[in-house]
């Protein structure tokens, strides 16, 4: 048969390259000539590996076993404690850091856009909040190794609640090598620091939550000064004075030496608008306390509320507000819609009862004092009562400088941009504050502004409505004032509802 070459290649002429019945004979050979006994030995070996694969798990967890009993302290934190909150707060700060952390649970804002608070009123859809999702950490920390799980069996629960933020919502496990837990101890004690420290800026606010069965922080709301509370210096003074030596340790030794209780009650009473909450809000502030919301007539009986007061901490504030929309002269008024069955009693027994707990700041607000029972705002009950009424000339001058004084550190940055002509377009447009007025001329200003509203006839919530319309310009706001007093004051002497 002739052949022929192709690329150096030999190939007879006529045939398939690839013969199959010729590789089906030499495949079967091969079979015929293998040694059966060796593959059933490979066989052997390989059923044998599933059990030796259960023994060596089994060895394993036997040995981690004997490890976490004789060489490994640790420690649990329920979900939801405020401890659980610190430590994870310092783990996602320095070990599980937002630029390395690679899963997240994504949800929906459910609140308000922090960053567009317009946010809610569009027709749009809401932000994305990422929040971390991690299960165990290993890091060290002053020379030792720290190990940190979560259990995420809560973590459906815990994402049900539209306040919560992806941080101490899960049981986690603290552990360590050593046969003694403090170094875990000191841990969490660095924790809690650490979280103080980052927290000075804020007032966590707690509420019950939506089933009543324990606290959450609710709000976590940047400090508000004092300054920004406007009603007589005398008094806010007084009152601050009283609070700080209330708090003060040697004052709760001399209350103690002397079988004392060691409580204090204030009342905030006046119009609505005065500002009773925002007070009791930048009292918290003031001395870095925790503030927690007691909304009686939504608790459904006396035990309800005593549980909830043996859950509060002895340091903090206690905001009872409009407390003369539960009871009324001795007595109980239940809701029809919540089915409230709080007593005037159950309230005074968690005040100062048996069983009430010493070292808090009780606050009660109201906007009509003569509906509360005599036996509630007693001496020993409430000690101190502040009376928050309508705005006077002198705390509206403060207020005007407290709305445009810090423009005035900005003004040299304005005066740069005056000699563009996109900011002498804005200086024409009142886009913003554009004056340069000096320190001096805003205190004139102040005081024209002040001598054009009435003595004791505005709330403070009224006079901030005002300034809402007019943050672009002092002098602006020191012009409009007269007008706005004359349509304020005509429309509440003929009683009826100012539309716009």
């Amino acid at each position: 048969m002739p052949f022929f070459h192709a690329g150096g290649a030999a190939v007879k002429r006529g045939l398939p390259i690839f013969d199959l019945p010729h590789f089906k004979a030499i495949l079967l050979r091969q079979i015929q000539d293998l040694d059966l006994t060796h593959f059933g030995s490979l066989l052997a070996i390989a059923s044998l590996l599933p059990a030796a694969c259960r023994y060596i798990q089994r060895a394993w967890h036997d040995a981690a076993t004997c490890v976490k009993r004789f060489f490994i302290s640790s420690i649990t934190i329920p979900a939801g404690d405020p401890i659980n909150r610190s430590v994870t707060t310092w783990l996602l700060d320095n070990v599980i850091y937002p630029r390395n952390l690679r899963f997240h649970t994504a949800r929906t804002e459910l609140g308000r856009d922090v960053q567009d608070p317009g946010a809610s009123l569009k027709k749009s859809q809401r932000s994305v909040a990422y929040l971390p999702h991690w299960e165990s950490a290993w890091f060290w920390h002053e020379g030792r190794l720290f190990a940190i799980s979560r259990s995420l069996d809560s973590f459906n629960a815990a994402m049900s609640d539209p306040s919560y933020d992806g941080i101490g919502g899960e049981e986690i496990k603290i552990s360590s090598l050593g046969l003694q837990s403090e170094p875990i101890k000191e841990f969490v004690e660095r924790c809690r620091q650490y979280a103080e420290s980052k927290s000075q800026f804020y007032v966590i606010i707690y509420s019950r939550d939506r089933y009543g069965l324990s606290w959450k922080p609710k709000y976590r709301k940047p400090l508000r000064q004092l300054e920004t509370v406007h009603f007589d210096d005398e008094v806010k003074t007084n009152l601050i004075a009283d609070i700080r030596n209330y708090l003060d340790l040697r004052t709760r030794k001399l209350y103690q030496s002397r079988s004392m209780p060691y409580r204090r009650g204030y009342l905030f009473y006046g119009p609505p608008g005065t500002g009773k909450s925002s007070l009791s809000t930048a009292i918290a502030g003031e001395f870095g306390l925790d503030l927690y919301e007691v909304k009686v007539p939504s608790i459904k009986d006396d035990g309800e509320l005593e549980q909830m007061f043996q859950e509060i901490p002895p340091r903090c504030i206690v905001l009872l507000e409009d407390i003369d929309a539960v009871w009324s002269a001795r007595e109980q008024r239940i809701d029809a819609e919540n089915g409230s069955a709080v007593t005037l009693s159950g309230l005074l027994n968690v005040l100062d009862g048996v069983g009430s707990q010493e070292g808090r700041v009780v606050i009660l607000t109201t906007n009509k004092p003569e509906r509360l029972d005599s036996a509630l705002v007693r001496p020993g009950r409430i000690d101190f009562k502040v009376y928050m009424g309508n705005i006077s000339r002198a705390s509206a001058a403060q207020m005007f400088m407290r709305m445009f004084a810090p423009d005035l550190l900005g003004q040299n940055m304005v005066r740069e941009h005056k000699k563009t002509r996109s900011s002498a377009r804005s200086l024409e447009s009142g886009d913003f504050l554009n004056e340069f007025v000096t320190l001096e001329q805003l205190k004139m200003l102040a005081t024209q502004f002040a001598d054009q509203i009435p003595e004791n006839t505005f709330t403070p919530s009224q006079l901030q409505g005002f300034f809402q319309l007019h943050l672009n310009s002092a002098v602006r706001a020191a012009e409009s004032i007269g007008a706005w007093v004359r349509r304020e004051m005509s429309v509440k002497e003929e009683g009826e509802f100012d539309i716009c």
